[in-house]
């Protein structure tokens, strides 16, 4: 097809001729008082073309005809360059001029020229018409050539005209025309005798248009798809593309320049027809269906939608084609449509239609060769351009990242990177996180590369799901097949637990994770014949007796572990204590072998008096070791004093051991005689003056001997009554006070009463001093033993009669910090301040007034001693109410709720609710996209108890359908309604679920 380069002119020079043109007004006129007659404009004509035949109406070059439009005094206010595919915007004094010439109305002329007001360029000299030239498909709308045949019957000449064009209006079906764009040039009128089915599609293209409110933006979508598919090597099956293009090729055309030209003309059948279906409310909800509410990972998890496109466009080996695809347009949209089911917002809604830059095909502009230049010879050859909407520096960023994940995939094995690492200092995880995050929005080849990389980098699903998949795949490929049916006995406990976890949720889990747990022998059978993993105890206990033996090693038994010790890292106290736990119970016994195995490192283990005892035996021992004790000095000579007393006192006590306590004596020569002469030498020694103690120092050693065995008396005097006869003791009473505390606790009431005198209350904070005295701790220390009598059921102390006359609420039974706040507010009205509750005085924003409302907000929650208090300084609960409304304003609207709810029994109301003149349903609606966007407010929780599911995570079209059918379930669209939830089922969320069968609506 012979292309010739488009003239261009100047922007601001005069005539053709380059002589001064005439006046402008004059040639105007002298124009306009021609015989050319009336020239009316085509619908949704370009004004240039329209100017175009103005001109040859007047047999006038177009250059003329702009010249005597746009010039004043000689100079022309004409901007930009002229190519056959511009389009000029003119202002109103050179719109006047046309109109002059053409001898059509303005009104007229705005109607049928889109561009004709669209813009006003600015003069480059003052008050005078003016024009500016622009160019380009993406410049100005979408435009074509106009059928030849209807120009002509409309204008009766055969002039060419250009039109602003619709998707739909590409084709003229009258006489069989594809009006096709092509940059650089007027556009070309193709004809289609052979290609009957293009005008076809272009009714199906009307019909859908004017039956889907979402027919032209799925067209959008639509022409994504199949331009993608046309960017692709066609597979041998396809012959219709090859046949369509050769019957639209004019003759002595390139055919490499008429398939890129043609793009458009070719899939427009196939484009409508995949409209169709993305637009048909039937196919998205099967779409949603086929996806059992997961993201897809691939396009083959929806076979229906696949086979119902394979059959609208005649290619049966289709659907097994796009099975596999897990990128591009066709899969956004499935992924759109999935997201906005299970995550209904607005935002997922837009996705659904919206095409982005990485998906839309590129403007011929950029494909189609350069033309040829003067003399025949090749054009250069024209730079690569990037896809719209990626930088240089976008491009090498992702370089950057390919490379690291490279590395990483090299070392490890996969891309579940956690989102926190940084290996090499870059950070890789949150790199990969950002790329999953725009997976359906990226380019086609940064998508392949990932994917050739490492199939699963933008799984729907967790990356920590993914890296334990790993590990179980590692593990089979070191150990061997999983045995699901014996409980994975050869993993760890952990892994175990997550294998047999997915063996449980193997019917909800995505396809594509089945399909990978069945790549380590995890199949449905598999699955249902799962038991739990069940911890090694014989495992366990072997690593604990290790730990214990080795301890026993170094401090030569197994009394000294403490319940912290740890050996090695080894919690051995804590499992030492469960294996005596064990032996001591019947619940969970021992099993004999493991008790004979810890007994063979140290026989008293687990002995039957307390550990205290046998770790301050072990000590003794030590200490007596080739020694001979001699009981008739209390075995003083002993270099261990603490030794030598502990072992007296167990001679004191000796009759009253255990046998095995008396065997364990008698190893290191404590045998009853022994003690008998210790404890007989102890009665008629001396008593020998003790050293006073060092000022500040505790008895260590009495401590000590307590904790050994708390029945053991300690020092010579406890021992001598312990051995001689107990006399009788008289009951005492506990309740009151010893009289030697008496004086102190008068002291302290005197403190008590100087306080109450100065403030008023006792609720002092625990670290008040009066006079030196710490009042605050003293009070504190009073209120706990009160409550610990309260707690064992035991009657009050009688003298805790004279701290209630001094304040009856020293002690109240809510938080004292209440009780001060409202002491301070006690004394702001005791002190003649502004103190109106009800008109917010103090105001909440000071800190009594903030006080004052939350308790007013609380008041019905309240203690009714709280609320005594509050009603002696006026608050009573009308004020209380009248406050928290006025502080408040949203209890008035949650009070309106709580008599909707009331009266129906629930809050899905429909926007436009009134309730009492209050506009509830607005109000709701804002309330619940507040909710979502900044989280639960006191608003939200208040409403939450007049109805628990006032903010469900489905719509509320589903809540009120769900109240409708529980008050009215014989009603036709109630039972209509549930038998599509029986249907719909395993999509509904679990809460759902339960609503339906609490209420008794579905049966399971």
């Amino acid at each position: 097809m012979a292309r010739q380069h488009p003239p261009r002119t100047t922007a601001r020079s005069t005539t053709v001729s380059g002589e001064r043109p005439a006046a402008s007004g004059v040639l105007v006129t002298a124009l306009a008082s021609g015989a050319a007659g009336r020239v009316a404009p085509l619908h949704g004509e370009l004004t240039l073309s329209f100017l175009t035949r103005l001109a040859a109406r007047y047999h006038l070059g177009l250059r003329d005809l702009l010249t005597a439009v746009t010039e004043t005094d000689g100079l022309q206010n004409l901007a930009g360059m002229l190519y056959p595919d511009s389009e000029i915007h003119l202002n109103a004094q050179a719109r006047e001029r046309v109109r002059v010439l053409s001898r059509v109305h303005a009104a007229v002329l705005e109607s049928a020229l889109p561009a004709w007001t669209r813009a006003e360029p600015h003069a480059h000299y003052r008050g005078g018409p003016a024009g500016r030239l622009t160019r380009g498909e993406e410049a100005v709308a979408p435009w074509g050539p106009a059928c030849p045949a209807c120009t002509a019957a409309r204008t009766g000449r055969l002039v060419p005209a250009r039109r602003y064009l619709g998707p739909e209006e590409r084709v003229c079906a009258r006489h069989r025309y594809w009006l096709m764009f092509l940059p650089g040039t007027s556009g070309l009128p193709v004809p289609l005798g052979q290609c009957p089915e293009v005008v076809q599609a272009q009714r199906r293209h009307v019909r859908l248009l004017h039956r889907s409110p979402a027919g032209a933006q799925a067209f959008e979508v639509a022409r994504a798809i199949t331009g993608s598919w046309w960017d692709q090597p066609w597979p041998v099956e396809e012959q219709r593309w090859p046949t369509r293009l050769e019957a639209t090729r004019p003759d002595e055309t390139d055919p490499r320049w008429w398939k890129v030209a043609a793009r458009d003309l070719i899939t427009y059948p196939e484009t409508v027809a995949v409209a169709r279906v993305l637009a048909s409310p039937h196919w998205q909800q099967q779409t949603v269906t086929q996806s059992r509410g997961h993201l897809p990972y691939r396009l083959g998890e929806m076979p229906a939608l696949l086979t119902e496109l394979a059959c609208q466009l005649q290619r049966p080996w289709l659907a097994h084609s796009l099975a596999t695809v897990t990128h591009g347009p066709l899969f956004t949209w499935a992924h759109s449509r999935v997201r906005a089911q299970t995550a209904p917002t607005p935002a997922a809604r837009k996705a659904l239609w919206t095409v982005h830059s990485a998906h839309r095909p590129r403007p011929l502009s950029d494909l189609l060769p350069r033309p040829a230049a003067a003399g025949g010879t090749p054009p250069a050859p024209a730079p690569v351009k990037r896809l719209r909407g990626h930088s240089l520096q976008a491009e090498r960023a992702f370089a950057q990242g390919l490379a690291h994940a490279r590395a990483y995939y090299e070392e490890h094995g996969h891309l579940a990177v956690p989102k926190e690492d940084t290996p090499a200092g870059y950070p890789l995880g949150q790199w990969l996180a950002n790329t999953r995050a725009r997976h359906t929005r990226m380019p086609a080849r940064q998508a392949a590369a990932l994917s050739a990389l490492y199939p699963w980098w933008h799984a729907p699903w967790s990356t920590l799901w993914q890296r334990i998949w790993h590990q179980a795949r590692t593990h089979t490929q070191t150990h061997g097949p999983l045995k699901p049916a014996r409980g994975f006995p050869t993993t760890s406990y952990s892994l175990g637990e997550w294998l047999y976890l997915q063996c449980t949720r193997y019917p909800t889990l995505h396809p594509e994770q089945q399909h990978i747990l069945t790549q380590i022998g995890i199949d449905t059978a598999a699955a249902a014949t799962a038991r739990p993993r069940r911890r090694s105890y014989a495992e366990r206990f072997q690593t604990g007796l290790a730990h214990a033996r080795a301890f026993a090693e170094v401090h030569g038994n197994l009394a000294a572990v403490a319940q912290t010790t740890l050996q090695d890292g080894y919690p051995l106290g804590q499992w030492l204590a469960n294996q005596r736990n064990h032996w001591r119970t019947d619940r969970q016994p021992l099993p004999a072998a493991r008790a004979q195995a810890l007994a063979a490192i140290d026989p008293w283990w687990n002995p039957p008096w307390h550990l205290t005892w046998q770790r301050h035996y072990y000590h003794a021992r030590n200490a007596a070791a080739d020694q001979h004790l001699h009981p008739d000095t209390g075995f003083s000579d002993l270099d261990d004093s603490p030794a030598g007393r502990w072992l007296l006192g167990q001679c004191s006590t000796y009759d009253e051991l255990h046998d095995g306590q008396q065997r364990l004596l008698a190893e290191i020569g404590i045998t009853a005689e022994v003690a008998r002469t210790a404890r007989d030498r102890a009665r008629t020694a001396p008593k020998a003056p003790a050293a006073a103690p060092a000022p500040g120092a505790k008895d260590k050693t009495s401590q000590v001997r307590r904790a050994a065995d708390p029945a053991t008396p300690t020092g010579p005097r406890r021992t001598w009554r312990a051995a001689g006869p107990k006399p009788p003791r008289e009951p005492r009473s506990r309740l009151g006070h010893r009289p030697d505390l008496r004086p102190g606790f008068e002291t302290a009431l005197a403190h008590a009463r100087t306080w109450h005198a100065e403030h008023g209350h006792l609720a002092a904070p625990r670290d008040t001093r009066h006079d030196d005295y710490p009042l605050g701790m003293w009070l504190f220390s009073q209120r706990n033993r009160a409550k610990q009598r309260a707690r064992a059921g035991l009657p009050p102390s009688p003298h805790l009669s004279e701290l209630a006359a001094i304040d009856p609420w020293w002690n109240p039974p809510w938080d004292l910090h209440w009780q001060r706040n409202y002491y301070r507010a006690r004394d702001h009205v005791q002190a003649g301040r502004p103190f109106d509750p009800a008109a917010l005085t103090p105001s909440p924003s000071t800190v009594l007034g903030s006080w004052i409302t939350r308790a007013c907000l609380q008041y019905h929650q309240l203690h009714p001693g709280q609320q005594h208090l509050l009603t002696l300084i006026g608050i009573t609960p009308e004020v209380a109410h009248a406050r928290t409304r006025r502080a408040h304003p949203w209890r008035t609207a949650v009070e309106h709720a709580q008599t909707f709810a009331r009266t129906h029994g629930h809050l899905a109301v429909p926007r436009d609710t009134v309730q009492d003149g209050f506009l509830l349903g607005q109000w709701l609606n804002k309330q619940r996209y507040r909710t979502r966007t900044k989280g639960p407010t006191p608003t939200a929780h208040a409403l939450t108890a007049v109805d628990p599911w006032w903010n469900p995570p489905w719509g509320m079209t589903w809540q009120r359908a769900y109240h409708h059918a529980r008050t009215h379930p014989r009603h036709p669209a109630a039972r209509r309604w549930i038998d599509k939830q029986r249907r719909s089922w395993p999509l509904l969320h679990p809460d759902q679920q339960q609503l339906l069968t609490t209420t008794g609506l579905i049966s399971i």
